[in-house]
């Protein structure tokens, strides 16, 4: 049985990312060996929820604990209890954020001789915009990063998800009650993955904004680029950050997931071709994009411009650089992949609405 020093608290294990992982983590022999040394404690809403008893037999032995991001308590305890934390769950909560790094100073301060402490957190690559606000950039001015380059403090505050990830390099950089920190920033994420929830948030939140709104809208004109990733190359990408972690041969450092090879998202073309799938199944009057009124817009604030218009392109050099390649992205790029999912989404959306 796993010590009390092994334990391994997982946020967000039932989600789009957190079930591709563990799906992703038995397919490979070490890290698997070396994750069933660990105790996993799996935050959820509801212990007797279909996803959580899917949830224990992905994983078995995986220890349930009820609750969620609110519960600052509970994930304070749990994160000073545990060697290893992830968070899978939310990018920008950052009252749980500010809790998981507590819990894990003092679990640092209860033991200053062991190791320090490790915190995994999925944030985005959203704070690479360059805020263009939808805006046509022409091609010698658009910039892909790299994450070797990558440092927070170059981009503007008001960038989505600032404010959370100064809170995990700040404390990442503390001298006293040491913990270990590495941000993951995934560009967009598409395709239909092997955990418990295969879809997408992506048709999920964009498909319901233009069915509410009855436009297929974009901030602007809809011409900003973002990476992309397909989920399974997100899987592959975390099993080699865990690996690297967990072995600790090389330094801690913030990875970009992306597959800068591949066509890239532009939100115009995206709303016109969802559009279409909608429309044809009665979910949309007019087919046509348009910029979203500011009536909407008005309801995101400057973070909606931010987060929606701007351009955020990255390469994953550190990545590559230990091997890892996205190779379901070139198996299935995205504007291929889109008609598949906008089906699906108009699938479950009926099946709700009935």
């Amino acid at each position: 049985m796993s010590s009390p020093q092994q334990q391994f608290f997982f946020l967000g294990a039932t989600g789009y990312i957190g079930s591709q992982f563990l799906e992703s983590a038995k397919r490979d022999a070490a890290l698997y060996s070396k994750l069933k040394e660990f105790t996993v404690v799996a935050l959820v809403r509801d212990p007797e929820s279909t996803k959580a008893k899917q949830l224990l037999e992905v994983w078995p032995g995986i220890v349930l604990i009820k609750g969620t991001l609110d519960d600052l308590s509970i994930i304070k305890e749990q994160s000073r209890k545990s060697a290893l934390t992830f968070n899978a769950a939310n990018s920008d909560h950052e009252p749980s954020i500010q809790a998981i790094v507590t819990g894990l100073q003092k679990r640092s301060a209860d033991h200053p001789n062991g190791p320090k402490p490790l915190y995994i957190h999925i944030s985005g690559l959203a704070i690479l915009s360059d805020n263009s606000r939808g805006e046509k950039v022409s091609a010698d001015r658009l910039v892909q990063h790299s994450d070797t380059t990558f440092k927070l403090e170059d981009f503007p505050l008001t960038n989505p998800h600032h404010g959370p990830d100064r809170i995990i390099h700040s404390a990442a950089a503390q001298k006293e009650n040491p913990i270990r920190a590495i941000s993951v920033y995934p560009g967009v994420i598409y395709g239909v993955g092997d955990g418990i929830a295969p879809d997408a948030p992506l048709l999920r939140i964009y498909g319901s904004l233009f069915v509410q709104v009855g436009v297929a809208g974009t901030w602007g004109e809809g011409h900003n680029a973002l990476s992309v990733v397909h989920i399974k190359d997100v899987g592959t990408a975390f099993v080699k950050i865990f690996k690297l972690a967990l072995e600790a041969k090389v330094k801690d450092v913030d990875y970009f997931i992306t597959d800068d090879k591949a066509e890239p998202l532009v939100l115009k073309r995206f709303a016109e071709e969802t559009a279409k799938t909608l429309h044809a199944h009665g979910l949309l009057k007019d087919p046509e994009h348009k910029p979203f009124p500011e009536a909407v817009t008005n309801n995101f604030g400057e973070f909606g411009w931010s987060a929606f218009a701007g351009n955020w392109l990255g390469v994953s050099d550190h990545l590559k650089a230990e091997g890892w390649e996205p190779i379901e992205t070139g198996k299935l790029p995205f504007w291929e992949s889109l008609p598949l999912e906008a089906e699906r989404f108009v699938e479950t959306y009926k099946a709700s609405s009935a």
